[in-house]
């Protein structure tokens, strides 16, 4: 099993900062943010006045492409998932059919909503729900309505358009789902039950059902700061998440296959931990006791000594359990050396992409690693004396990235931990 080694070929995401991973990797290394004042539907009461949400010119592009594999009206999560599976399959150079490839998909998904609309109009006078009613029109359910999409849609679509007849799994382990499908992914090929997968995530929570879900849970910020500014990883006047909307998808082949066939390689996926905090649904532990044992755990599995990482793309959501509780584990597990390590957070510029936000962070990982690049973390203005790390807040930085940790720590206590190395043959 060890001596299989995976190497990603191709990349693909869905980000509010845009769905070419080239104009998206210059942004991020710019700076720029794609968080926006909230609009649409439904949302102009909501206390959230900041989302990070697809561009419509970039949606309308999605629908014109992928629309009619699903319909044009399909939910947004399963048209980003399908969207950046093209994009990452397209860059592997593997447009055709994939039959006779042993291949599989393996994705994260958010759980379905039931949206409060399809609830008030299928609702008679009396209050009685209308079953009969609501069963003759499924049309007119909203998209994404788990009534009309479940959490394993996007997976069963890739793997349908693309012919992929292996393993098929979906993921829904909180903001940590994407990283453990891509980590389950590696062990796929590892264990050589596939020699490619397609493994990433897609969600979008942004309806009034999803902005009140995390605020009743105190996670949301609902600042009224400009809302590029709001989302402040590690700085002291952090208020909470801000919800994004995306997908990131990679190819993930076998060494040998993916040489064999000439293919570009980013990067070698070196190792992977995931873990359970068992501590509280709605908060991590304190002293990231179940972050501590994911990282461990993937340099375990890396055979890689803490010295050897000089980047980590962190979970930084911007509220303030998270933040602090992410900083002392790195400490911990790191030592000295984590004040050499250079750690920033995407999140500050596409906010919380939710269960997919592990598929484009490991996107930008494996940029960093491919380009000895790293982006910065924004709106670090007031650094909170507890978060004293270099969360690179100054701008991009151009350093050797040898290899980089990219993490995710999702609500339940779930954890994913991924490392990502620069790709070198055996004889180099």
């Amino acid at each position: 099993m060890s001596e299989r080694r995976v190497v990603i070929t191709g990349l693909g995401l869905v980000t509010p900062l845009g769905i070419k991973v080239n104009q998206v990797w210059e942004r991020m290394l710019r700076g720029e943010s794609g968080v926006r004042e909230v609009s649409g539907e439904g949302t102009g009461a909501s206390e959230v006045r900041a989302v990070g949400d697809v561009r419509e010119e970039d949606l309308e592009i999605i629908r014109s492409r992928v629309g009619k594999v699903y319909g044009e009206q399909a939910e947004k999560r399963t048209l980003f998932g399908l969207w950046a599976s093209e994009e990452a399959l397209s860059d592997a150079g593997l447009n055709g059919g994939l039959e006779t490839v042993k291949g599989g998909v393996l994705f994260s998904a958010g759980l379905g909503l039931n949206r409060l609309e399809d609830i008030a109009r299928y609702t008679d006078s009396e209050g009685e729900f209308e079953y009969r009613r609501l069963w003759e029109d499924l049309e007119g359910i909203q998209p994404d309505s788990i009534i009309r999409n479940n959490s394993n849609l996007p997976a069963a679509l890739i793997a349908r358009r693309y012919g992929l007849s292996g393993i098929n799994a979906t993921v829904t382990t909180a903001c940590a789902s994407a990283t453990q499908a891509i980590g389950t992914a590696l062990r796929v090929i590892k264990r050589g039950e596939a020699d490619l997968m397609v493994a990433g995530g897609a969600d979008s929570m942004i309806n009034p059902v999803g902005l009140v879900f995390f605020v009743l849970l105190s996670a949301a910020s609902t600042s009224t700061d400009p809302p590029e500014t709001v989302c402040r990883p590690f700085d002291r006047r952090r208020s909470g998440l801000v919800m994004g909307e995306g997908a990131g998808v990679v190819v993930l082949e076998e060494e040998g296959h993916a040489r064999q066939r000439g293919a570009r390689i980013y990067g070698e996926v070196a190792g992977y931990g995931s873990s359970m905090d068992a501590y509280q649904v709605t908060a991590p532990h304190p002293k990231g006791e179940g972050a501590e044992l994911s990282m461990r755990r993937a340099l375990e599995d890396a055979c890689l000594q803490p010295e050897e990482i000089d980047y980590i793309n962190a979970h930084g959501t911007g509220t303030k359990l998270n933040d602090l509780a992410e900083t002392l584990a790195i400490k911990r597990v790191f030592g000295e050396h984590a004040r050499r390590l250079a750690v920033s957070s995407s999140k500050s510029m596409t906010g919380h992409l939710l269960a997919a936000s592990g598929g484009p962070e490991f996107v930008f990982t494996t940029l960093s690693v491919y380009n000895n690049r790293v982006h910065p973390t924004i709106n670090l203005t007031r650094v909170d004396p507890k978060c004293d790390l270099d969360y690179v807040p100054e701008g991009s930085r151009e350093m050797e990235v040898r290899a980089a940790l990219s993490n995710s720590f999702g609500f339940g206590g779930q954890n994913g931990s991924i490392i990502v190395r620069k790709y070198r043959t055996e004889s180099s």
